[in-house]
């Protein structure tokens, strides 16, 4: 690769993770989308699968959008050995989804 690009995806997390702990290995894997407009809606639609069964209650979860290092060879092992948190560049917590349906920017 001559010049390394980065890439913008999003993903969600359950609120309240401490920024050093984020992209550290738990053994859930993160799903990554391509744009805002689907990792909102698979927000949505988890919520609302979640808040329709009476057993289970809905986390804070916050919608994120986070950014690659530049990528190369050295990038891609890095991801490979690491997980995510090997090419995260930046991350910015951009949408709340508390436990009602409405949703805001934090």
């Amino acid at each position: 690769m001559e010049n390394p690009r980065s890439f913008t995806f999003y993903t969600y997390s359950v609120a309240g993770i401490p920024p050093e702990e984020r992209w550290k290995p738990t053994g859930i894997a993160d799903v990554f989308f391509d744009s805002l407009e689907e990792a909102r809606s698979a927000v949505s639609a988890l919520r609302e699968d979640v808040v329709a069964d009476p057993e289970m209650e809905w986390a804070t979860t916050v919608l994120e959008r986070m950014e690659t290092v530049p990528l190369d060879r050295a990038a891609v092992l890095a991801l490979l050995n690491h997980g995510p948190g090997g090419v995260v560049a930046r991350c910015e917590i951009i949408e709340k989804f508390g436990p009602k349906a409405e949703h805001g920017v934090e």
